[in-house]
């Protein structure tokens, strides 16, 4: 059963999660496939967020919490848990995908998608073929 989600909170997901992922990731290899997949998962969904599942937004969430652990490690200085976090971090990257990926494919696979999701669709689909 879904949940609706208030537009806001999946836009602000969306939005925040390429710009948090770049700010606390300091190398360009950790997560960088995940990252930009992600990114083309969400711009799907935030064109049509009612079709994100209460999954992807738990999902969402623990990204976003994980990247804020992050940033507080990199202020303490502290390299261990910093270190822990990255690894948390890339495990929710890959769970957001497995959980989101699922609705951006069946939103643009929909008869009646609107014309705002053409684009990020076709993005999209290059990646999964």
């Amino acid at each position: 059963m879904k949940t609706a989600l208030p537009l806001w909170t999946l836009t602000a997901l969306c939005l925040a999660t390429p710009a948090m992922a770049d700010e606390t990731l300091t190398s360009a290899s950790e997560s960088s496939v995940a990252n930009e997949q992600l990114r083309k998962e969400l711009a799907v969904l935030q064109a049509d967020p009612e079709q994100a599942s209460e999954a992807c937004i738990t999902a969402m969430k623990e990204l976003r919490d994980t990247q804020a652990k992050i940033s507080a490690a990199e202020e303490r200085s502290s390299s261990a848990d910093l270190t822990v976090a990255k690894d948390v971090l890339e495990s929710d990257y890959e769970n957001a995908i497995e959980m989101c990926g699922p609705d951006a494919r069946r939103t643009c696979t929909a008869p009646d998608r609107p014309a705002k999701l053409t684009q990020a669709c076709a993005v999209l689909k290059t990646e999964t073929d």
